[in-house]
């Protein structure tokens, strides 16, 4: 256990047999980054037993299959749980000293991450221009959001917490609303969205850096001056820049200049990059939080990785089998067989749900990368080679489908740091790599991903 961190004790039990492991995860400090975990606990002898260890109060998530819970913590605590039902169906009961913590974030969870979110709309772009159909999603939307005000008084009568605790749970609900409504316009231009659906997203505040410790907060400040509505072109770094410094302050203003770094570090779209490193210069003489510093030195060398090909270790070190023919190839060797070609990298497994929603989904923006000169190669993170055969088959993806070897702990891997999937790589055609977090091939990230394409 590091200096000045304290245990906190898990104990708990769940009745579906199904659940047999359970995660304990750090919440992303930056939208961009992967999940920290903290503990994977195991049952045994039908008890889920363990401790992990932290330094300070924080949010965690509390993971079993299909279902996330977010609850907050403090040093010294013991989680003592029971779970009913499995999957989207699970329930959680929380008690002891401080139960009022958890019980109320995790109800949260499930009006924003659960069962209780609001529905999903999923509809084209061209449906989402017309203007009645985004006015009746704002109407279900102000509906959710009225009821789940409502539940969470109820709820806090039953679950008193502190007053600051109460002023984030009230506006995590606040913010996932904000966010609901902003995703689905954020790629249309502001004169094509009514001006009733956006009067509530102008009355948003921001500068509340207590809220920095709430995901919704910071996604929010992420949507409204870091996410790029324009990907046609540069975008104007400097004007995002002087946006940033003369609407926040404090802590908000720090996380949303680092969050600007982070964004452009990926190269989904084209970057100037003299206007991104004096971003970065300036960020290092104003930015006070040492995390954020960290994140910025990160995404600093995650851009200086890219308009270069991948290193030896990673194209002689990494090994792939065809599906095609079974043999096994370097990188370096498969990449040879696209001479002359862009090649964008799925990389994907057959357990990963999101991966084969993905793949399902992303007929159009393959289609159209192979008729712009780019391959569409697969490459697989399963470790149970008939589970990567059979689901390859089902998905209807057995042409470029490889099999990487050493999953996770692959060069390839630990050079594009990853740790979770779906993520995709993009290279040019003489095998530079362009993104380590290209666009998904969805018709969402379709404007972004031809974009960047253009560039080469």
């Amino acid at each position: 256990m590091a200096q000045g961190q304290e245990k906190v004790t898990l104990s708990g039990t769940a009745t579906h047999e199904k659940i047999d492991h359970i995660l304990i995860n750090e919440p992303l400090l930056f939208y961009t980054q992967e999940p920290k975990n903290l503990l994977t606990c195991y049952k045994q002898n039908n008890l889920f037993k363990s401790a992990f260890s932290i330094s300070k109060p924080q949010f965690i998530y509390l993971s079993i299959m299909l279902r996330n819970w977010q609850v907050y913590v403090m040093p010294g605590d013991t989680i003592r749980f029971t779970i009913d039902g499995a999957g989207l169906d699970a329930k959680i009961k929380f008690f002891g000293k401080h139960a009022a913590n958890y019980q109320v974030f995790a109800k949260i969870t499930d009006f924003t991450g659960g069962p209780e979110r609001p529905p999903r709309y999923l509809i084209s772009k061209e449906l989402r221009h017309n203007k009645n159909n985004l006015l009746n999603y704002k109407i279900t939307l102000d509906q959710w959001y009225k009821d789940k005000n409502e539940q969470l008084e109820s709820l806090l009568k039953l679950y008193p917490i502190s007053k600051s605790l109460t002023h984030i749970a009230r506006n995590k609900i606040g913010y996932y609303y904000a966010n609901s409504l902003y995703s689905l316009v954020s790629d249309m231009a502001a004169d094509s969205v009514p001006k009733k659906y956006l009067n509530d997203l102008k009355k948003i505040g921001f500068n509340d850096d207590p809220l920095l410790t709430a995901n919704e907060y910071k996604y929010a400040v992420y949507n409204r001056y870091v996410r790029f509505k324009e990907t046609e072109g540069r975008v104007n770094l400097k004007e995002i820049e002087k946006k940033i410094k003369s609407e926040l302050k404090g802590k908000s203003k720090d996380y949303a200049i680092a969050s600007l770094i982070g964004a452009c570090a990926q190269r989904k779209i084209p970057i100037d990059d003299d206007a991104l490193f004096s971003v970065i210069r300036s960020a290092y003489t104003e930015v006070k939080d040492p995390r954020y510093l960290a994140y910025i030195r990160e995404s600093e060398l995650n851009y200086l990785l890219l308009n270069k090909p991948l290193t030896d270790k990673v194209l002689d070190g990494t090994l792939l089998t065809t599906y095609s023919n079974g043999m096994k190839r370097s990188l370096r060797q498969v990449l040879a067989g696209y001479p002359g070609k862009a090649v964008y990298v799925d990389l994907w497994a057959s357990w990963c749900a999101a991966c084969r929603v993905d793949i399902a989904e992303s007929a159009e923006g393959k289609k159209w990368m192979t008729e712009n000169g780019v391959a569409v190669v697969y490459f697989s993170l399963d470790k149970d080679k008939a589970a990567w055969k059979k689901a390859t088959v089902n998905d209807k993806i057995e042409n470029d489908q490889y099999l990487v070897e050493n999953e996770f702990s692959s060069e390839l891997s630990k050079f594009m740091g990853i740790t979770s999937i779906p993520r995709y790589l993009l290279i040019d055609k003489n095998h530079f790599v362009k993104s380590i977090f290209a666009p998904r091939p969805l018709e969402s990230d379709l404007t972004q991903l031809k974009s960047l394409v253009k560039i080469f």
